[in-house]
């Protein structure tokens, strides 16, 4: 043998063995099935943060309903809303309380004298103007009072004013608080007009809240829902939605000012916008999910009475001739909301202070509703406890000890009781919590061995929503799946209008302006998951350079089509031998679904599709069970086999 031979057989072999070094190997093993998955893992939150409801799904299109903003300049004018007149008419304007009355500081406007016409004029949020739509209806109403009878003008225009597309009146009787409704029909089509309240002759109008929706035909279900919102989230195949977050820690987010007419309801000093609406709340989210569907969670302050609570429960779940159940006839709904699950708090301290809040206002609710579970607003970010999953350290000992009585207080009732704990999901690789979720369960069950529970997922968390945010989720979820035993993971937030960033959550799965709604990136991972969704969680083995491929293997109930779910972490194409035990398919194709790009590629109002999902066939030629294939860089791929 020669000196040449040796060493091209040499190099041979090291390419040859290079080669192997770098492909991954994936066995899945069809005829072991660990568990059953929940359809509740697409899931998303909702709260208003960059106003996901006020200005974002809620179907009014005026920002600054109540006049509630202060004036910004020296106009007297709401600081949602600008003065406007024509000719040579001389107005007059007043902002502040008015009595006792709600809401608590109202708008007036005077006209003076001359000729022409005085008033104000909403352009929605971010004041980017409103979008009309040409012979459509639009619904309105006005609440007012004035101290003679009165002629009010509403319009819609462009956004100078130079154009009136339309334009109606009604005459104001004397007398207090009245709530006046209009109905418009643009001419033209605008992206970007405004609404406008006005006089015409001299005299006076006290305005306390302002409302303008698209009738029917832009509306799901005829809720205060806009419809091409609701249609985008349900085309995203979400089967959950939890309401919460840290805009139920506003001392005064209560669930009784959110009943009643929108007009009379009273304004609240929001978590993150400090002139929240009520217009918008838990009963107008449980009405939205009961059309859509989908399965609704929401949360409640901790600083709600025990007898409230027991109101609430009541209230959703009462018969209707129960003293609640009657208001909530009155209200519109006179069938029970048969709602499951309630949230007690987000992301407390769960310590003494949180348990004395928890047992009276947990037994008040489950003498109500026996069949209620409650979610306990676990995981606090603080200093204290760095590290969420970290049982040694004397803080986490301190909540373990209450979460032990709240367990205790759940068998001493015969009850379930559930705990959220939320996940970071920034990146594919750096995030937080996830690996000491199996942790928690165990430390839970040794805490109470008893008690009924369970651990839900109701944020993935991040301040962005881009493609590696998307394959963090994918990955979140993924391994969600192979854990088994987390029911709900909802991914945080559902939402978000375009550019509207004021506190770092820049996460929505959903963006949306005036006129366009489009998906993010995460967004469509919870499409393919929920669209390709497969009940039967398999064992799936997976070994691949630098951990570089997460795998969950999944099949029908009957057992003709199995599923591999794989996210590649890397930035380049990963090629991977596949085993497929115990499963033969009856084709010779598999459907093939990839979601990729570069981590920060998102979509925009220009690109709303640049990144989707696309799917394919692909002739696997699987022999003995085996096959390969190569997953794309930073990409999440589904491939069915039938």
């Amino acid at each position: 043998m020669t000196f040449k031979f040796v060493a091209a057989s040499l190099l041979t072999f090291l390419a040859v063995s290079a080669a192997s070094a770098e492909e991954a190997n994936i066995r899945v093993d069809a005829n072991q099935v660990l568990h059953t998955l929940s359809p509740y893992m697409t899931g998303a939150c909702i709260e208003d943060v960059n106003h996901e409801v006020y200005g974002g799904i809620d179907s009014q299109m005026i920002f600054g309903e109540s006049f509630q903003e202060p004036c910004p300049g020296d106009d007297n004018v709401s600081g949602m809303w600008r003065p406007v007149h024509r000719g040579t008419a001389l107005g007059r304007y007043s902002l502040g309380p008015d009595g006792d009355l709600i809401p608590i500081q109202r708008q007036r406007m005077t006209f003076v004298r001359g000729e022409g016409e005085i008033g104000i004029e909403n352009k929605g949020l971010k004041r980017w103007g409103m979008y009309f739509q040409e012979d459509k209806p639009y619904e309105g109403r006005l609440g007012c009072e004035v101290d003679r009878e009165t002629q009010v003008f509403v319009a819609l225009e462009s956004c100078d004013g130079s154009r009136t597309y339309a334009e109606t009146s009604f005459t104001v009787p004397l007398g207090k608080w009245q709530v006046m409704p209009f109905q418009l029909t643009p001419s033209q089509t605008d992206t970007s007009g405004r609404f406008v309240i006005k006089l015409k002759k001299p005299g006076n109008v006290i305005l306390g809240s302002a409302f303008l929706q698209p009738g029917p035909w832009g509306r799901f279900h005829g809720l205060t829902v806009r419809k091409d919102v609701a249609e985008g989230l349900l085309a995203q195949g979400l089967t959950t939605l939890r309401q919460g977050g840290c805009m139920i820690n506003a001392p005064e987010y209560r669930w009784k000012g959110m009943i009643g007419p929108r007009d009379y309801r009273p304004p609240y000093k929001g978590f993150w916008y400090p002139y929240a609406s009520n217009g918008w709340g838990i009963f107008e989210f449980l009405k939205f999910c009961e059309a859509a569907g989908i399965l609704g969670v929401p949360d409640l302050n901790m600083g709600e009475t025990p007898q409230d609570m027991a109101d609430f429960v009541e209230y959703v779940n009462g018969p209707e001739d129960s003293p609640w159940g009657k208001k909530r006839a009155a209200d519109g709904h006179p069938k029970p909301y048969g709602l499951k699950y309630v949230e007690l708090g987000n992301e407390e301290h769960v310590n003494e202070d949180y348990w004395r809040l928890f047992k009276p206002m947990a037994e008040a609710m489950w003498a109500k509703d026996p069949n209620i579970i409650l979610v306990v607003g676990d995981f606090c970010y603080s200093q204290e406890i760095k590290d969420p999953y970290n049982f040694d350290g004397g803080a986490r000992v301190r909540t373990l000890a209450v979460q032990k009585k709240i367990l205790d207080l759940a068998v001493q009732h015969h009850r379930e009781v559930w705990f959220d704990v939320h996940i970071g999901t920034e990146t594919p690789r750096d995030w937080q919590g996830l690996g000491g979720v199996p942790s928690y369960f165990k430390a839970l069950k040794q805490l109470s061995p008893d008690a009924k529970y369970k651990v839900v997922v109701f944020e993935l968390n991040a301040g962005c929503h881009n493609v590696g945010r998307a394959l963090g989720n994918a990955r979140a979820i993924n391994e969600f799946q192979r854990l088994g035993s987390v029911p709900i993971v909802c991914s945080a937030n559902c939402l978000q209008p375009y550019r509207q960033n004021d506190n770092g959550w820049n996460q929505g799965l959903l963006f949306l302006s005036p006129s366009q709604v489009w998906s993010q990136p995460p967004g469509y991972v919870a499409q393919m998951l929920s669209r390709w969704h497969l009940p039967q969680c398999l064992s799936v083995e997976t070994k691949s350079p630098g951990n570089s491929l997460d795998v969950t293997a999944v099949r029908s109930n009957n057992g003709r089509a199995v599923q591999l779910q794989v996210v590649n972490l890397e930035g380049k194409p990963m090629p991977a031998e596949l085993q497929l035990q115990g499963f033969t398919p009856t084709g010779p194709m598999a459907k093939v679904v990839t979601l990729s790009g570069s981590l920060d590629d998102v979509n925009t109002p220009e690109e709303p599709e640049r990144i989707a999902p696309k799917e394919s066939q692909w002739r696997h030629d699987l022999k003995d069970g085996k096959t390969s294939y190569t997953f794309p860089p930073y990409s999440f791929t589904i491939l069915r086999f039938e």
